[in-house]
């Protein structure tokens, strides 16, 4: 029986411990304890675990954001500066190593202190690995430990020169857990129904695919939550998760696709809101198959695509295709001259004559709706690809687990987001050794495994930028990743509800979200 599995059972078995949905507190910022209710989220999957090392998934990420803090963290604008978080201040003691001045009279959501044997055991391998399948590991391998010097100074140790250590710190697999309550609960399959954090809300309940209940944690650092408490009701489909909004049954809807907008619009009441994201969305490839492990016709699959008339009639121009596999948020380690996309159906058709492609089927394993617009996305590239001769036949899937299972011998829908502006925090999570590609063994590249290697010790701007550059061209040539388009995350709520929209996949409801107006001390 797997991990999963055994989670799941214990999900329907028992819910996870937790206060009731108390409203009590002081007055913070815009919010008043006396005015604030429980906030109703419709979203369209089940987060598969809240515990943040394990996975980094949309439903995931829109929950363990509200119950686990980093040391550090990112503001939500373009660049996503850092500021901080559980750690007052930091400082470089030398390209390997980061002192950390952590906050002190932080509370976990037990009641337990926060110190710097949280940090250590946080970051420690026995955590990040998790129970045989992590997430974390790809972007916190590079630490090699936490020294503790008192309850509230560490030293974060890296296992080479690391330009990018503050940026991982505050990365998706970065949140700090309590050790206590880790201890307490004996084992991972104890504990991951019900982790503990020092998040603004904490984890009341799970109830397998109907819903996630959280509280407020009225003793967070960083202010008084802003609503008493947060119940995610899980409506996998879109026109389900409108009809839920329009009726007041919730407050919020996410994953709402613009031919939608119209629709939201007509109520006086609700609004759209959302934009671009620190995200891309691409094309998954099984490079081993009998028919894509030919280069010439994974390269005409992404030749015969018209991306700007994708992205201008399917998104109405609200989101862009970018450059390669970077985003211009990467600041100094954005290559500004890297070739576009290029969209050119003869040298697609030239190609597969080269490659001796003569029509054979090739699959496309799809999720209907895990996406938005993903079946009419689907359904215009297959024109597209039909148009210079690519036979390309949908195969609906249920879920990941059935979507990846082995042979995969298909093409299907994925994206990435870039949890830290660089390279190593965006493409190197799909194509990197322990990425989403290689991982499943439908693509390897050792040049490129060495390339990320290299980068991860190299500080030097100039050198860093050849390296990428050179990362960003052998993943243009093998195109194991069809580069789609920058992801666009937009949601439905009621007018009368402050909210401000993200950089991210995470929706932040808690007391550091611009439209609460609080400040960090």
């Amino acid at each position: 029986m797997t991990e999963l599995s055994i989670t799941r059972r214990k999900l329907l078995a028992t819910g996870a411990a937790g206060g009731a949905l108390a409203v009590t507190g002081l007055p913070f910022g815009k919010v008043l304890a006396s005015d604030r209710r429980v906030l109703k989220v419709g979203m369209s999957g089940f987060p598969p675990a809240l515990e943040p090392v394990m996975y980094t998934q949309t439903a995931t990420r829109r929950v363990v954001a509200h119950v686990f803090d980093t040391l550090i963290t990112f503001e939500q604008t373009e660049q996503m500066p850092l500021r901080p978080g559980l750690a007052e201040r930091w400082e470089r003691v030398s390209d390997k190593a980061l002192r950390l001045f952590l906050r002190k009279g932080v509370t976990f959501h037990d009641g337990s202190p926060f110190t710097a044997e949280d940090v250590a055991f946080s970051l420690s391998l026995e955590h990040i690995a998790g129970p045989g399948r992590s997430s974390a590991l790809e972007i916190l391998d590079t630490i090699d430990r936490v020294e503790v010097i008192d309850d509230f100074t560490v030293i974060v140790h890296a296992k080479v020169p690391d330009a990018l250590l503050e940026k991982r710190l505050g990365s998706w697999g970065s949140e700090i857990v309590s050790k206590k309550a880790f201890d307490a609960a004996g084992s991972w399959d104890n504990w991951i129904p019900a982790p503990v954090g020092t998040g603004p809300y904490k984890i009341v309940s799970q109830s397998i695919d109907v819903n996630v209940v959280l509280t407020a944690h009225d003793g967070y650092w960083g202010g008084l939550p802003p609503y008493a408490g947060i119940e995610y009701r899980i409506i996998p489909q879109m026109a389900s998760r409108i009809n839920a909004l329009t009726a007041g049954e919730v407050d919020f809807i996410t994953d709402l696709s613009p031919d939608m907008f119209p629709e939201i619009d007509s109520h006086s009441d609700l609004e759209v809101v959302g934009g671009p994201v620190q995200n891309t969305r691409y094309l998954g490839v099984d490079t081993t198959g009998p028919i894509l492990s030919k280069l010439g016709v994974r390269q005409a699959l992404s030749l015969a695509l018209d991306r700007k008339t994708f992205v201008e009639t399917l998104w109405q121009g609200r989101v862009s295709v970018p450059n390669g596999f970077q985003l211009p948020g990467f600041g100094e380690g954005y290559i500004e001259d890297f070739p576009a996309l290029a969209y050119d159906p003869d040298h697609a058709r030239s190609l597969l004559k080269e490659a001796d492609y003569n029509g054979e089927t090739i699959t496309y394993k799809l999720l209907s709706d895990y996406y938005p617009n993903q079946v009419i996305g689907a359904q215009t590239m297959i024109e597209m690809w039909r148009e210079v001769g690519i036979n390309v036949e949908i195969q609906m899937m249920e879920n990941w687990a059935q979507l990846t299972k082995k042979p995969v011998h298909a093409i299907y829908d994925s994206s990435s987001t870039a949890i830290f502006q660089d390279h190593l925090g965006h493409a190197w999570r799909v194509f990197g050794p322990n990425g989403a590609l290689p991982k499943r063994d439908l693509w390897k590249n050792n040049e490129y495994f060495d390339l990320g290697a290299k980068l991860k010790k190299t500080a030097d701007l100039e050198e860093r930028r050849a390296i990428v550059g050179r990362m960003l061209t052998i993943i243009n040539h093998d195109m194991s990743g069809i580069l789609l388009h920058v992801s666009g995350q937009f949601y439905g709520k009621r007018k009368e509800l402050d909210w401000a929209p993200s950089q991210t996949l995470d929706i932040n409801f808690g007391p550091f979200n611009s439209a609460y107006s609080v400040s960090s001390n």
